[in-house]
């Protein structure tokens, strides 16, 4: 009989869970990792975080208005919508849509009420999200993608050429 210590034990544990984890969740740490290089790119080279936020919103309306095609077109793909049904799912992705299209006109017109916008209109998808497709591990993916969104939102009105909201008096 062999006898392992206790960290060859823990050692052999986590290489077999790490290797099953990364065979399983590919996905995962591809979008891992090419979110991790945006970021550095980013910083290295000091583009603007007002430029890729705009690139991130504009992608997000593209991604739900073809997320509601490819519900609409290949119903089979519904399967993912176990708690709600395609009317409410489509709605919410429709209307995401519409008020990152008035995100992203806040955006190009650098107001300061468009990254503030970006980040509640993600956090709110991101909570409906979770309680819609629960168990998937495709959830960790739209969290990365929203955590991008944050992440240059937030450094964007770090930026000083937004323009201050304008309250009439």
């Amino acid at each position: 009989m062999r006898t392992f210590s206790f960290f060859t034990l823990c050692l052999e544990v986590l290489r077999r869970t790490g290797i099953s984890l990364f065979v399983t969740y590919w996905f995962v740490w591809v979008t891992l990792l090419i979110a991790s290089l945006i970021i550095l790119v980013a910083w290295n080279r000091k583009i603007d975080p007002h430029k890729i936020l705009t690139l991130l919103v504009g992608l997000n309306i593209i991604l739900d208005i073809l997320a509601i095609a490819i519900w609409a077109i290949f119903p089979g793909t519904q399967w993912s919508i176990y708690r709600l049904g395609f009317s409410i799912v489509g709605t919410e992705a429709a209307l995401a849509a519409v008020l990152f299209t008035l995100t992203l006109f806040g955006i190009f017109k650098r107001r300061k009420w468009g990254p503030f916008l970006a980040i509640a209109i993600t956090v709110a998808q991101r909570v409906f999200g979770t309680y819609v497709f629960f168990p998937s591990p495709a959830i960790v993916v739209t969290l990365i993608w929203s955590s991008l969104i944050v992440y240059f939102a937030a450094n964007d009105l770090n930026n000083s050429k937004l323009l201050p909201v304008i309250v009439p008096s």
